[in-house]
């Protein structure tokens, strides 16, 4: 105001034009001089205040800017200067405008046009457009435009030109200054132009954002801050776009099934193609609908009752899209659209249950995304997730599966998901799709790995919901499927134990105890097994790799280069048959094997090499394979899975120390139990002690260089005597599978040699006995020690003298030369005065024990008495006697000295004699000692040339002994590993099926198990019968001197030992063999019994055997006629020529006795009549395995049940005393575990196999509910 108080007026008149028409400027450098000072012009309409502006001083100057002459002058910084003028005159003047509409209009279009240029930073002009858009922001300006007549365009020109300047690099402040134009001209005008919505609209497209965020991001905001304003416009534009496109994509597929028939197969391409690009702007809309759920959900509020009614159209397209975008709107965080659209949540949770399973597939993505986005929402699916678990599409369950590995395992998460979908997401590991079972084995893996610090950490939640996984992935290994077996290898490092993200030994140590130690006991096998079956792969894969390379470095004659081939070629199809996708392998392998290459080769070898460390087997990985893709591109892929279970990286030599570090007995351990605070100290040194015993016995090598801390004195001087046995058992395995490792060591020596003399600990003493043999330069004190133990032997003053019997059993086998001065003397006194003397053992219960002996349950070796211990061990040390001499030390006195021992061991039940008074426990322990040594003796060649076939009888017979642990132990851990590792003769084969009446189905699927997947595929030549179905004569040999068989009632023998014939042909016979186990049993009729001078039944007569085998004969063909009609399989004639084993048959002497014989029939008419009265009965015997014997059930003992089944009364008459006892005296095992270790090179039954030089834990309780499944490996 002026001094009196008037309004101000302009100061400064500037001269902006040559004459009163205002259509010719001054010159341009006299305008710059008049504007600049606009520089005093535009400072003093700067300085003017709206409140206090004499306006009528602004006349003059107001119609001069808006003369042509200046608006569209030539000079860009003249304009600029202009339209800053006019926009603080439109500031003094507002509300109202000293201007018309049209010249309004003719305004911001220049002023549009300077922003234009704001994307000029560098611009001389810059600060006046800058100046310009802010005087437009802050008065609010743009509001004159919003009420001219044709508003749209201008408005419409505005966003176009302002949007067009945004880019990335544009000051913020510039960057909210248009913020404020827009969303002045979004709420000013009554309506908003289309262009307008679509150029917002435009900025959240894909390709936008990425290329201009910045501009996304002025749209996200600006629809944010006007939510209310667009709101209706969103709605129509989406209605518009959605409508049109489905109304036209409906349309067009209508047409399409009209005339599909009609049109040409162009006109068909065209119309799917529009169908197709309706399709794409469907997409696209969606794709926006969510972009603004994103920025500005408010815009939406009737879009989504549109995207409702989506969910329920014909069209399966549309059903996905709407699925897909409402799933993602729901799983956005902070935006409770649940709550707010309740109708719409129900109707989305429908769709789990649509008929389409691509509208299934994508909801449980969806669905289970809500764990890790919207917990809170989560909770209401449980139920549908599992429901989608076993839904009847694979691909649901593959993506239900799938969704739950790309979850984040927050602690919300974590609470959100229920057990039952945690439970039915382990069955899925098991499903009869491969895609789904690999899915759920990666999805449990990589929350297992999310979860594991949580449960490291002792969170009891974490622990109890997620801590069963590891045992739930290593159980199957006893599905033994190749393609679970795979993927479950190789997700074991990179998940479950996570090396990769472990930067040292002792953590990776740490972490598998950790892990180990959490196992079941069932999945402590499956992990071990998994093991072992990378040790049998790397075994073959070396042998493999050997071949190729001696093939390359040497020229060999054409027959052994053709042997070399074939044995290629059966390694190439025994290693692919252990991998999925078998042709694959095959084909990958075999280009492998012509690739000669000396680098490939040799690289993949050093990554098998157990004495390597992880880094260095990760070295030659990566040198081996990037050789291989330089050569054979093409079978990398493909031959990966097996260079990635061979490589030695989850176990290996690094851990070695660290093992030992955690099973020293002077070890604190801090470093685990610290962290680990959900496994004691015990439990991780049980583990560590686990995992170095498997190591022992798969990788041996591994502990080369840990060997001082493995025979370190400190840990045999332990106050524990349990801890030190397991070291020395540990000791023991280590030196038996790496020969002449003891290192010599007086003071090693010294205490090995104390704990021989000592007699105190049976395992200490034949430990420390066998050490002592392998160690160098020992031979004078095995001397020593072996004349000390046969003085022991009679020795009546110690407490104890099985001690020395149990050292002597290893010192005869081990030094026999040592024994040799003594071996006369001692094996007498032995057969005389230990195993002759039945007071030694009339009580076989140990003093101090509180079992009674007068039941004949059956007891653990450490409750029995001393002196049944030295009847144990006499048995013992009169085998591995003959086991330690070489064959040119043997007699023939000597040896059947000790057969006839045996012999008469096993077939009098235990007993020396017949009728005599040794207690049932005793004759149980010494029968099943002298079957164990039998099949250990028969192992060597030159000893299994002397067992007959009445041994063999005999040695059957045991595997129907009454007593459970006695027919269990010798089946499960002596007959079965024998025969799967090929370590005795396939005369024994026969011995398995003789266990078809037993009560306990475990033990009949364990003999099932080895026999379909590990004896089936052996034959002696290619082409030839497999060892099983050679086997079927033997059997029937064996069944037809059984002593069960009773000629007097035939047809009740028949009903009785058909089972056997049903066993075998439940677990032989295919549709493949059928005919060739047909032609055997016929076979059999060109042959009779061959007599033998060592025969079970000297009364028989010999005629009477054949007559057996003959209705044998017929009987077997019997059951496979009906095995095949109801499996709609065809008999033909066997094209092959067959002989029967001549050590038991022996054919008849001319042809026309032998066709009397095969016209004759000798099959009883009345067993035929009563089996066709049960038809139903035979059918389902003929397709399965043999039914439960009969009996009541529960508490019934099985010695009542099974009384009448077989053996006349006799077999299996303990099976339930013996298993209740072991019940009752904890798990059955003891203290005489055989710790020597194994030679298992080729074991691979389902029951681990004893040493061939020491069976001492034939006693062990064996868990038959877990055998019944082991897999192959072990």
């Amino acid at each position: 105001m002026t001094e009196d108080g008037g309004p101000l007026g302009l100061s400064f008149q500037p001269k902006l034009f040559s004459d009163k028409s205002n259509k010719k400027t001054v010159t341009i450098s006299e305008l710059y001089k008049q504007l600049k000072v606009g520089s005093k012009l535009s400072k003093d309409l700067n300085n003017l205040e709206q409140e206090t502006i004499d306006t009528h001083s602004l006349d003059s100057i107001t119609r001069q800017l808006l003369a042509p002459a200046l608006l569209k002058h030539k000079e860009s910084g003249v304009v600029a200067y202009v339209t800053c003028c006019i926009s603080d005159i439109l500031r003094l003047y507002a509300p109202e405008a000293p201007y018309s509409d049209d010249e309004i209009k003719q305004i911001f279009n220049v002023f549009i046009d300077q922003l234009g240029h704001l994307d000029d930073p560098n611009n001389q002009f810059f600060p006046l457009r800058e100046y310009l858009l802010t005087n437009l922001a802050t008065v609010r300006t743009c509001a004159l435009v919003t009420m001219l007549p044709d508003a749209e365009d201008v408005i419409s020109k505005f966003f176009a030109v302002l949007f067009g300047i945004v880019k990335p690099g544009l000051a913020h402040s510039i960057q909210m200054l248009v913020q404020d134009v827009l969303q002045q001209l979004l709420e000013e005008p009554r309506s908003v132009p289309q262009d307008v919505i679509d150029i917002i609209l435009l900025q959240f497209t894909r390709k936008r954002q990425q290329d201009n965020p910045v501009a996304h991001q002025l749209a996200s905001d600006l629809a944010k801050a006007t939510s209310d304003v667009l709101q209706k416009y969103i709605y129509q534009y989406f209605n518009d776009v959605i409508v049109s496109a489905a109304q036209q994509r409906v349309g067009q597929m209508q047409q399409q099934l009209q005339q599909q028939h009609a049109d040409g197969e162009g006109q068909r391409q065209n119309r799917s193609s529009a169908a197709t690009g309706s399709l794409e702007d469907l997409r696209s809309a969606h794709f926006l609908i969510l972009e603004l759920n994103k920025a500005a959900p408010g815009t939406l509020l009737n879009v989504i009752p549109q995207v409702e009614e989506e969910l329920s159209v014909d069209d399966v397209d549309i059903r996905v899209l709407a699925t897909d975008v409402l799933g993602e709107m729901f799983a956005e965080k902070g935006f409770t659209l649940a709550k707010r659209y309740e109708s719409t949540w129900r109707t989305w949770k429908g769709r789990r249950a649509d008929t389409s399973s691509l509208v299934r597939v994508q909801w449980v993505e969806h669905a289970v995304s809500l764990y890790q986005h919207q917990p809170q929402l989560s909770r209401e699916l449980n139920e549908f997730v599992v429901e989608k678990l076993c839904d009847v599409d694979e691909k649901v369950r593959q993506a239900t599966c799938r969704a739950f590995s790309q979850l984040e395992m927050t602690q919300m998460a974590q609470t959100a998901i229920s057990e039952s979908v945690v439970n039915m997401l382990v069955e899925r590991c098991k499903d009869r799709k491969a895609s789904v079972r690999s899915e759920a084995i990666v999805s449990l893996a990589t929350i297992y790995s999310q979860v594991y610090e949580d449960i490291e950490q002792g969170s009891a939640p974490a622990k109890q919901k997620w801590g069963s996984i590891p045992s739930k992935i290593f159980m199957l290994r006893f599905i033994d499927d190749p393609e679970i077996d795979s993927k479950v290898e190789s997700i074991l490092t990179s998940a479950i134990l996570n090396f990769s993200q472990l930067k040292d030994d002792r953590s990776r140590c740490q972490r598998l105890l950790f892990v180990f130690g959490g196992l079941s006991s069932k999945a402590r096998t499956g992990f071990l097994s998994y093991m072992q079956r990378q040790r049998d792969i790397i075994r073959l894969t070396d042998e493999l790799l050997s071949l190729c390379q001696s093939r390359g470095q040497t020229t060999a004659a054409p027959d052994a280069e053709a042997e070399a081939d074939q044995r290629i070629r059966a390694l190439v199809v025994k290693i692919s048959a252990r991998f999925p996708e078998r042709a694959k392998m095959e084909s990958a392998l075999t280009q492998l094997v012509n690739l000669h290459d000396e680098e490939v080769y040799k690289g993949f070898r050093a990554t098998m090499n157990a004495e390597n460390t992880a880094r260095s087997v990760r070295k030659h990985q990566k040198s081996a394979f990037k050789r291989l893709v330089s050569l054979a591109p093409g079978i990398v892929d493909t031959i990966a899975p097996l260079w990635k279970c061979v490589g030695l990286t989850f176990i290996n030599r690094g851990l070695v120390p660290y093992l030992f570090e955690f099973t020293s007995s002077d070890s604190s351990m801090s470093m685990a139990v610290d962290r680990s605070a959900t496994l004691s100290q015990t439990s991780l040194k049980s583990a560590a002690g686990d995992l170095l015993d498997f190591i022992t016995k798969v990788f041996p090598e591994m502990l080369k260089h840990s060997s001082d801390e493995l025979f370190s004195i400190d840990e045999l001087r332990s106050e524990s005597a349990l801890e030190v046995e397991e070291r020395m058992a540990l000791m023991v395995k280590y030196a038996k599978a790496v020969p002449h490792s003891v290192p010599k060591s007086t003071a090693l020596e010294s205490q090995l040699a104390q704990f021989v003399r000592a007699g105190t600990s049976i395992r200490q003493a034949k430990y420390a006995a066998f050490l002592i043999t392998q160690t160098t330069g020992t031979n004078e004190l095995s001397l020593a020690l072996t004349g000390d133990m046969v003085d022991n032997l009679d020795n009546r003053h110690l407490d104890q003298r099985a001690p020395s019997y149990a050292a002597l059993s290893r010192l005869v086998q081990y030094a026999p030369s040592a024994f040799v001065g003594y071996a006369d003397r001692v094996s007498t006194f032995l057969i005389q005065s230990v195993l002759m003397d039945n007071s030694l053992g009339s009580d076989a219960v140990a003093s101090g024990s509180d079992e009674d002996d007068s039941s004949d349950e059956w007891l653990s070796r450490s409750q029995l008495e001393d002196s049944v211990l030295c009847k144990i061990y006499a048995v013992k040390i009169l085998a591995n006697w003959l086991m330690g001499m070489d064959r040119q030390s043997l007699t023939r006195d000597r040896v059947q000295l000790v057969l006839g021992t045996l012999r008469q061991l096993v077939r009098n039940g235990g007993e020396m004699q017949q009728d005599t008074a040794t207690s049932p426990q005793t004759r149980q322990h010494l029968q099943l000692t002298a079957a164990s040594c039998m099949l250990k003796l028969a192992s060597l060649v030159h000893f299994d040339h002397v067992l007959n076939a009445a041994d063999i009888s005999s040695l059957a017979l045991v595997v129907q002994a009454p007593c459970y642990e006695v027919r269990s132990t010798f089946l499960l851990k002596k007959l079965i590993p024998a025969l799967v590792s090929w370590k005795i003769s396939v005369r024994f084969v026969p011995a398995l099926f003789m266990v078809a009446h037993d009560p306990e189905a475990a033990l009949r699927d364990n003999v099932k198990h080895a026999v379909e997947l590990r004896l089936a595929s052996i034959r002696p030549t290619p082409g030839s019968p497999s060892v099983i179905e050679e086997s079927l004569c033997r059997l029937l040999f064996i069944l037809a001197h059984h002593p069960d068989w009773d000629d007097s009632r035939i047809a009740d023998t028949l009903g009785l030992f058909c089972r056997y014939i049903e066993f075998f042909i439940a677990c032989v016979c295919v549709a493949q063999n059928v005919s060739l186990l047909f032609c055997y049993a016929g076979e059999i009729k060109a042959y009779k019994n061959r007599k033998t001078a060592d025969a079970l039944s000297k009364d028989t007569p010999n005629d009477t055997f054949t007559n057996r085998l003959y209705i044998l004969s017929e009987l077997t063909q019997f059951l496979l006629r009906e095995k095949s009609t109801s499996s709609n399989w065809p008999v033909n004639v066997y094209p092959g020529k067959l002989t029967l084993p001549s050590d038991i048959f022996e054919p008849l002497s001319d042809a026309s006795e032998s066709s009397a014989v095969r016209g004759q029939p000798y099959l009883d008419p009345e067993f035929i009549r009563r089996r066709a009265k049960a038809p139903t009965a035979a059918h389902k015997r003929s397709r399965a395995r043999p039914a439960e014997p009969s009996g009541s059930s529960g508490q019934q003992s099985k010695r009542n049940r099974n009384a009448a089944v077989s053996r006349s009364s006799k077999a299996f008459a303990g099976a339930g005393k013996g298993k209740q006892a072991a019940a009752r005296n904890g798990n059955g095992s003891d203290e005489e575990d055989d710790a020597e270790g194994t030679d298992d090179s080729d074991n691979g039954g389902d029951i681990q196999m004893d040493s061939d030089d020491d069976d001492d834990d034939e006693d062990e309780q064996v868990n038959v509910a877990d055998d019944a499944e082991m897999p192959s490996e072990l």
